[in-house]
């Protein structure tokens, strides 16, 4: 009885041990993974630049959403991307409110782009 007490003790420390390993493979997986998105988010973060805009007299003008800054200005879409890329050729900005009206136009003007993702 003893040997067949020791052979169940042997499997049940083997189980143990499979699944402690199982265990720390999928926490080093899941850190990877953190560490990745971390690092994703972080790049996003220094890129993107939210703005707000309104239109005046035909003229949109584009703010910073953070400090309600002037960014840039321009009668039309492609002026407005222009002037910005100009100014902040490595940031990207995105729609984050202002005149509603304006906001729907400009999204529905980006989603014509194929190269613009509009949500």
């Amino acid at each position: 009885m003893t040997e067949i007490g020791a052979i169940i003790i042997g499997m049940l420390i083997g189980a143990a041990l499979a699944i402690l390993l199982i265990y720390l493979y999928i926490r080093g997986l899941v850190h990877e993974v953190m560490a990745e998105l971390d690092a994703h988010i972080e790049k996003a973060s220094a890129t993107l630049m939210p703005v707000i805009v309104e239109r005046m007299n035909g003229v949109i003008f584009c703010y910073s959403k953070e400090d309600n800054q002037f960014i840039c200005q321009g009668t039309t879409l492609a002026e407005v991307r222009e002037a910005f890329k100009s100014r902040f050729p490595d940031k990207t900005a995105y729609l984050d409110g202002g005149d509603e009206e304006l906001v729907k136009e400009l999204r529905a003007e980006l989603g014509k782009d194929s190269h613009v993702k509009v949500d």
